[in-house]
C-alpha cells in the first residue's frame, strides 16, 4: 500500500488514490458498525432463547460468567504483552536451555543406566549428595534461627 502511494505520488495520481482510500475507509467503518450491530442482535436472540429454556436469572448468570472469563483472558493477554522485550527474550532463553537440558538428559539416560547396572556403588553417589545437601540446609537454617 505504501509502495502504491509512492508510485502515485511520482506519477501525480496521489489525489485520486487518497480519495479512493478515504472511500474504502468509510466503507470498512460502515461494515464494522453493521457487524457490531449484528453481533449484538445475535447475542440478544441467544439470551432470549436460553432464557426460555433455563430461566432468565440462570441465563443472566451464565452470560456474566462467560464474559467474565473472556475479560480475564484478555487481561492475562495484556499482562503478557506488556512484558519488556528483554524479559521475553530471557524467558525464551530459559525455555530453550530447559529443553536442551531435557534432550541431553534423555539421550544420556541409557548410558547412565548401563553404568549403574555394571557398578551398583554409583547409586550411592546421588544418595550421599542429597543427604549432604539436606544436612547443609538444616545447619544453615539452624544458624539463621539462632541469630
Amino acid at each position: 500500500m505504501v509502495l502504491q502511494l509512492i508510485t502515485r505520488l511520482i506519477t501525480g495520481e496521489a489525489g485520486t488514490y487518497l480519495v479512493r482510500m478515504r472511500r474504502l475507509a468509510g466503507l470498512y467503518s460502515a461494515m464494522a458498525l453493521l457487524g457490531v450491530i449484528t453481533l449484538a442482535f445475535l447475542l440478544g436472540s441467544l439470551f432470549i432463547f436460553l432464557a426460555d429454556h433455563f430461566g432468565s436469572l440462570a441465563t443472566a448468570l451464565g452470560f456474566a460468567a462467560f464474559f467474565f472469563v473472556l475479560f480475564l483472558g484478555v487481561w492475562i493477554m495484556t499482562v503478557m504483552v506488556q512484558r519488556t522485550p528483554t524479559r521475553r527474550a530471557d524467558d525464551r532463553l530459559q525455555s530453550d536451555i530447559a529443553s536442551i537440558a531435557g534432550v541431553a538428559a534423555l539421550t544420556n539416560a541409557p548410558l547412565l543406566l548401563r553404568s549403574v547396572r555394571r557398578n551398583k556403588k554409583l547409586l550411592l553417589l546421588p544418595v550421599v549428595g542429597a543427604t549432604g545437601f539436606a544436612i547443609w540446609r538444616a545447619v544453615t537454617t539452624y544458624r539463621e534461627r539462632i541469630r
